[in-house]
């Protein structure tokens, strides 16, 4: 029993470092973000770079918490929600990458706006197998909803 336990939180810290290292390597490979993002023409409301810093990782922890506990559910739609929850971070991955290095605003809209769409659909299907494991997306979902309109605003103002 008690390994058990103990495997189970070693799958939740591999969980949180993996995808905590993914927002890291992701950035990472984005070039200079704050250079990037001081030199746009940026819309209403656009916060400070330091915000981006704050949040993210907060996000990911949520992020890697809710898709625990999908891993950890018996229910018949765990693989079909890991499936969507993988393919939102992936796209969560290469959003950094395509806008700030690649200067491609209109290609990271459609990119943000699949993960919106993605994240609503893992929010509904986890909070069906688990309440807390959608719950935990909805900061993450309301920050994509603002980082759409950021988005957005970029690719029309520059």
């Amino acid at each position: 029993m008690q390994s058990g336990k103990i495997k189970n939180f070693g799958i939740m810290v591999g969980l949180i470092v993996g995808i905590e290292g993914l927002g890291i390597l992701s950035s990472l490979l984005a070039g200079d973000i704050k250079a990037v993002y001081h030199d746009l023409a940026l819309p209403p409301f656009s916060p400070p770079d330091v915000v981006f810093g704050i949040i993210w990782p907060i996000l990911y922890l949520l992020i890697a918490i809710s898709g625990y506990l999908i891993y950890r559910s018996a229910h018949s739609l765990r693989t079909p929600n890991l499936i969507i929850f993988y393919s939102q971070l992936l796209l969560n991955f290469i959003w950094s990458i395509i806008f700030f290095n690649g200067n491609l605003y209109w290609i990271g809209l459609i990119i943000i706006l699949m993960m919106d769409l993605l994240v609503g659909i893992c929010m509904a299907q986890f909070y069906s197998v688990s309440k807390a494991a959608g719950i935990l997306l909805i900061p993450y979902f309301l920050w994509l909803c603002f980082a759409t309109y950021l988005t957005l605003g970029v690719a029309l103002l520059n």
